[in-house]
């Protein structure tokens, strides 16, 4: 609105509304942008970078390597992988000893990271060591050990300790570990890894690497509670996973 006065300038009237709009507006874009600082999704959800369970058993198609898998949604880790097509590398869960998907009433053993929980979690992923098992063991994890003899175990395993790590010398890396060597029910070696039960790690696990294919390489791992069950656990694993490559 505007009107003229001494002298013909033009008078114009500023709308008595223009300036509360204009702070109310900038009000609610900072109330926007707080909410969704504080509880809308970051960049890792957004990605599906982030573990979340999934209750359905839509079966994904997915290629890792030169394998191609299909398993139901419910088993993946990660919303990322629900989205099917070429992986560098696929995380599965399962609950021991069915190997069941996640389900709302298992929510507990599935979330949680108890130290006696049964889940079992896998990752398939391309392979990026140019050593077979056999060959790690042979080069790689025995020379690290402090006694090659090693002590046998209650469940048919030779448990082995590494050498300490200190300071300026170089370390192999699995200090914090212990190694045992077994034979699978093939009557294959294989080495399972567990980390050491101290008060700073009160929920140890045991794992396992090998080789499904020249291009893919499965790792499992466990909590140590269930290390007397490895031998059922390794061969129940393998079976499951040779069960989701696609035919």
């Amino acid at each position: 609105m505007s009107n003229y006065g001494v002298g013909g300038e033009e008078i114009r009237q500023e709308s008595s509304w223009r300036y509360p709009l204009g702070i109310f507006l900038a009000t609610l874009i900072l109330c926007a942008v707080f909410l969704y600082y504080y509880v809308g999704p970051s960049v890792d959800e957004i990605g599906g970078n982030v573990p979340s369970p999934a209750i359905s058993e839509e079966a994904i198609a997915v290629t890792v390597g030169d394998t191609k898998f299909a398993f139901p949604a419910n088993y993946t880790v990660y919303p990322r992988d629900r989205r099917g097509g070429p992986r560098e590398e696929v995380w599965l869960y399962a609950l021991w000893p069915t190997l069941s998907g996640y389900a709302p009433s298992r929510r507990e053993d599935f979330i949680e990271n108890a130290p006696d929980t049964r889940r079992i979690d896998m990752l398939i992923a391309r392979r990026t060591s140019p050593f077979s098992e056999r060959e790690r063991i042979d080069i790689l994890y025995m020379p690290q050990t402090i006694d090659q003899r090693g002590a046998r175990t209650p469940f048919n395993l030779i448990k082995y300790d590494f050498k300490e790590q200190r300071a300026n010398v170089p370390t192999s890396g699995y200090s914090d570990t212990e190694l045992f060597l077994g034979e699978s029910a093939e009557g294959e070696v294989i080495a399972l890894f567990c980390y050491k039960q101290r008060d700073d790690l009160p929920s140890p696990e045991c794992w396992r690497e090998l080789e499904l294919s020249n291009d893919v390489t499965l790792t499992y791992r466990f909590k140590r509670p269930y290390l007397a069950e490895w031998r059922k656990i390794d061969a129940e694993v393998r079976k499951f996973v040779a069960g989701l490559e696609a035919r």
